[in-house]
């Protein structure tokens, strides 16, 4: 079947939800031993994708080739081939070849694939990969810019996130309770407001990493997405939480009320996000956990503060405080994962698994070197 998050095509459901696991931050440290492999046919010429199992030593990755006699994958590889592998959180490319039990670098390789000195040797096919040291080149430069990104993210959501949230915490001290509908709809537009302020700073950063998104949408986006939360929010407090509906309606009106909030400024964020980065619907679920640990944050903090009758003063300065933390815990995890993103934007087709590419063909040229000079002997 075809990955729709690339253009590559996988076995089949179940390796597709795998690959997909696999670049998960959190899934991917639990299949250490697991990565994604990437090549063309040589023959079908199509672009294909599975997960494959792996040792590694140094830039020397060894595939182990489960039940060869039910798979063809590893047949593209008789010679020296051109090749992708998700290495490291991040895209590398190389050149493989297929090893048989028997043949005299089988050894070699069966010991880079065992997981320890005491297990016992493959004797299934092995594919010898060899990672261009070129394509490690960008590594460092990479993830320092990553490490400044995620700084200039926090930084910036975090004052853009307080800013906004002084338009709806001012508004509510003054509109007072928001059991009349004109009080609530003030509070609503200034968490709109709010929204505008946060996609702004957002949009500032962002932009640098990708030049092309437009800055006026994603503004757009997140203030309409910070109106749908407000009022939804609004809504369940208003109604008590639902304290006088049927416990059989009340349950799952919460339950759905409690998924917008924390969803909807993820999804209309999304809308632009997919434009341009390849699974960008993983923002979706790093915004609502961020949100989730934010507001838990500022409800930890504020709700012993907060007691009845106090000054207007203390009560903004409480609530400025809250919202500082909150902020910083939301930027802090949507830019994780922002960084995270970036990083495991895929190769073009023709660089990660064709021929053509100039570091490729000098990765085969120095692969068949040896085999050359062995026969010159």
């Amino acid at each position: 079947m075809a990955d729709l998050r690339n253009g590559y095509r996988t076995s089949g459901w179940g390796g597709s939800a795998v690959l997909s696991a696999l670049h998960c931050p959190i899934a991917g440290a639990v299949f250490h031993r697991m990565t994604e492999l990437r090549y063309t046919g040589n023959r079908s010429e199509r672009a294909i994708s599975l997960p494959v199992q792996y040792g590694r030593r140094g830039n020397e990755i060894v595939v182990r080739v489960g039940r060869p006699e039910a798979k063809t994958w590893w047949r593209n590889f008789t010679t020296h081939s051109p090749l992708s592998l998700w290495i490291d959180h991040r895209w590398r490319s190389g050149v493989g070849r297929v090893l048989m039990p028997g043949s005299r670098a089988y050894a070699y390789a069966a010991a880079i694939y065992r997981r320890s000195p005491s297990s016992e040797l493959p004797t299934d096919p092995l594919v010898l990969i060899k990672l261009d040291p070129e394509s490690d080149q960008g590594t460092a430069p990479g993830i320092r810019r990553g490490a400044r990104l995620w700084r200039r993210w926090l930084l910036a959501v975090t004052i853009g996130e307080v800013l906004g949230f002084l338009f709806p915490s001012v508004t509510a001290v003054v509109a007072g309770p928001i059991d009349k509908p004109l009080a609530a709809a003030t509070l609503v537009a200034a968490g709109t407001i709010e929204g505008g302020v946060l996609g702004w700073f957002q949009a500032s950063v962002l932009h640098e990493a990708l030049p092309r998104l437009d800055k006026r949408r994603w503004i757009l986006a997140t203030a309409f997405g910070a109106a749908i939360a407000w009022t939804v929010a609004l809504t369940m407090i208003m109604s008590e939480g639902f304290q006088r509906w049927p416990t059989a309606a009340a349950i799952p009106a919460l339950t759905a009320g409690v998924v917008v909030i924390v969803c909807c400024l993820g999804v209309a964020q999304w809308f632009v996000l997919r434009d341009h980065l390849v699974g960008a619907g993983g923002w979706i679920g790093a915004t609502a956990l961020a949100w989730i640990v934010g507001l838990s944050v500022f409800t930890a903090v504020t709700s012993p503060l907060w007691q009845p009758d106090q000054a207007t003063w203390l009560v903004l300065a409480i609530g400025l405080a809250g919202g500082c933390l909150m902020a910083a815990a939301m930027a802090g995890v949507t830019g994780s994962f922002l960084v995270w993103l970036l990083r495991a934007q895929p190769h073009t087709r023709c660089r990660a698994a064709q021929s053509g590419d100039r570091a490729s063909r000098t990765l085969l040229n120095r692969s068949r070197r040896p085999r050359a000079t062995s026969r010159n002997r």
